[in-house]
């Protein structure tokens, strides 16, 4: 079952590096002057825009729902840091425990690592 876990979720690691390869490889789009550059790059800005749109609520939500939106990420990464952490304390086997405590570190990651990289360069 955690092999199963693992490669469903490596297989759109796997398949975005297979994309990328491909496009180091074989050149990617170039542009052949100026004016094709504007449009490639105007193309970027509307599919940025178009993200945009689809993550604009509908309506005027409250604000209270605001607010847990932009502090999902956050709610998350610490939620995942209490459950790797309480493997410790909880009977369960090793492998869900070593799972367990480095999902805690990558979301510790996430919250703290740029701050201790910025630490570690002064």
């Amino acid at each position: 079952m955690i092999i199963e876990s693992i490669i469903g979720a490596l297989v759109p690691v796997g398949v975005e590096g297979i994309k990328q390869a491909m496009t180091r490889f074989f050149g990617g789009v170039k542009a052949t002057s100026i004016d094709d550059q504007i449009k490639l790059d105007n193309s970027e800005v509307e599919k940025l825009k178009a993200l945009a749109e689809l993550d604009k609520p509908i309506g005027q939500p409250s604000q209270w729902v605001v607010d847990l939106r932009a502090s999902a990420r956050y709610i998350g990464a610490l939620a995942v840091i209490g459950v790797g952490i309480s493997t410790l304390y909880v009977p369960v086997e090793p492998e869900i425990k070593v799972i367990a405590l480095e999902a805690a570190n990558i979301a510790f990651g996430f919250l703290f690592g740029s701050r201790i990289l910025a630490g570690f360069r002064k």
